[in-house]
């Protein structure tokens, strides 16, 4: 695994897009990016104190690209197992498909991109960085909850061993017990839903389990419905 390392940079993911010569598990780290972004385009705020990075995944052509479908949950798996064996006290959340919050607040992000044969899987987690601005009101960091600093690089590594690890145990058959977990930490389970999605259509319902697709389950009018896609919208506090 070959580590590049930036005080400054547009973004990690796209420094990786960009090189030439990949190989897989090649992880770029930032002390602060000004290019930052999530799903949809969003903007992550990268100031300097969090753990803003990217790795690269090489796609296995023996394995069904369904598989790959769901791997932004198997990396917010790996994400709260890492959080966990750090502070066993706190209770993180999942909340689909790639967040993690705690005390509901958002504390880590994921954007995963297709390029040619690689994944190329971005994380910001929010470690020792002090939260300002507006979005003190929709994110926390690790440091602001336990007043403690944390080792940015030390936690990195953690969290891509413990991917490697969760992604064979995903790929030998384990997705049932995987699924398991992550519905016991089902953010989204029980909340009041505004779901955006297609040409303006909008639909509101009760979130329930995670299903086996890795799609997220809705109540909407009695009826469940599926949802791969979409915008997210907690209507009301629960």
């Amino acid at each position: 695994m070959r580590i590049f390392k930036f005080k400054e940079i547009d973004s990690t993911n796209k420094f990786l897009k960009e090189m030439k010569e990949k190989e897989e598990y090649d992880t770029a780290i930032a002390e602060t990016q000004v290019m930052g972004r999530g799903r949809r385009g969003n903007k992550w705020s990268s100031e300097k104190g969090g753990a803003y990075f990217s790795f690269l995944l090489k796609e296995d052509k023996n394995i069904a690209f369904e598989e790959y479908e769901k791997l932004p949950l198997v990396i917010g798996y790996s994400l709260l197992k890492t959080f966990e064996s750090i502070e066993p006290e706190l209770n993180f959340m999942f909340k689909w498909t790639n967040d993690i919050y705690i005390f509901d607040k958002k504390i880590s992000g994921i954007l995963v991109e297709k390029l040619g044969d690689y994944f190329i899987i971005g994380i910001g987690i929010n470690l020792n960085n002090e939260i300002k601005g507006e979005a003190v009101n929709t994110a926390v960091s690790m440091g602001e909850i336990t007043s403690k600093t944390y080792k940015i690089e030390e936690i990195i590594i953690s969290v891509i061993e413990e991917f490697k690890k969760n992604l064979d145990f995903y790929f030998n058959g384990n997705w049932d017990k995987i699924l398991f977990e992550l519905n016991q930490k089902n953010y989204l389970l029980g909340k009041d839903l505004c779901i955006e999605y297609g040409m303006g259509k909008r639909e509101t319902g009760k979130g329930l389990n995670i299903h086996k697709s890795g799609q997220l389950e809705i109540e909407i009018s009695g009826e469940k419905k599926l949802f791969n896609v979409g915008k997210i919208h907690i209507t009301k506090n629960n």
